[in-house]
């Protein structure tokens, strides 16, 4: 698994100004968030719905109208509920360039994740969030002057509001990296025959320590975990595919279909049918 690149290697926005703006909904073809990371600063807010974002070793649910923070290089990864979302990320560079610059002083440390930012905004900086979010979707006149101008506010606030804090690494740093490896093999591979057995083995953690570990990085049991997963790729393919309800259940890991009408009861409070009857 040592091989695993979790690094998101794509432009966000352009070399002049790089700040970019996401809207997805269930039609994007990266609507599950895959695990991963990246250098640049990224601001996530839900529309309608609700969005499970896991962040470093913890899990943030957030609902309609709420945001979250992800400070550079923080590994994450999200799963969306009937959720629309949206997000900002950005390059610090887009505030400060010059070796000499004053505002280096306050931006690079959190550029380099020496400090980091509370992931939960305050009612100040959610405001601010808004308007950036505001400005980002509708790109009018002097569009990049006031995104400017907005994070300057809003990383002025952090300050103000003592929402800047030293990072530092929890003492089970390896056992967290283990289990971020283990997301990503069971994004790639949820649909196969999946058991404590076949994940203690991957990771190279016995059963005991992995549903230890999996529960305090994700807030859920390993097997819960996949479940939720395959559950949502089952939804998808109902609204988007045609399958049928047995068809989606078999093809997103599924062997049961009596277990897989039971677990999406526990999830979405409907039966598989309902659901599909209910998207048309």
């Amino acid at each position: 698994m040592k091989d695993i690149q979790f690094n998101e290697r794509k432009q966000h926005g352009l070399p002049e100004f790089p700040f970019q703006y996401y809207y997805i909904d269930a039609n994007h073809p990266q609507y599950v968030m895959p695990l991963h990371w990246h250098g640049e600063f990224e601001i996530i807010r839900v529309l309608s719905g609700s969005f499970e974002l896991y962040l470093d070793n913890r899990l943030f649910a957030l609902n309609a109208g709420e945001c979250a923070i992800i400070n550079c290089t923080a590994m994450h990864r999200g799963i969306p509920k009937e959720c629309v979302y949206e997000c900002i990320v950005f390059n610090l560079s887009l505030l400060y360039k010059k070796s000499n610059d004053v505002i280096r002083k306050y931006l690079r440390p959190i550029a380099h994740r020496n400090v980091s930012i509370f992931e939960t905004p305050t009612k100040n900086t959610k405001d601010i969030i808004n308007n950036i979010f505001a400005e980002s979707s509708k790109q009018n006149d002097l569009y990049e002057l006031k995104i400017h101008s907005l994070l300057y506010e809003l990383f002025l606030n952090f300050y103000k509001e003592n929402s800047v804090i030293y990072s530092e690494k929890p003492n089970n740093q390896k056992q967290f990296e283990k289990i971020g490896e283990l997301l990503h093999w069971i994004d790639q591979n949820y649909t196969e025959n999946i058991n404590l057995s076949t994940l203690s083995g991957i990771s190279g953690l016995n059963q005991k320590y992995l549903c230890r570990f999996f529960k305090e990085y994700t807030g859920r049991t390993p097997i819960d975990y996949i479940n939720n997963l395959r559950i949502e790729a089952a939804c998808y393919e109902m609204r988007h595919s045609g399958l049928s309800v047995t068809e989606a259940a078999l093809e997103c890991g599924f062997n049961s279909i009596s277990y897989f009408t039971k677990a999406f009861k526990k999830y979405k409070n409907v039966t598989p049918t309902e659901y599909k009857n209910s998207k048309g």
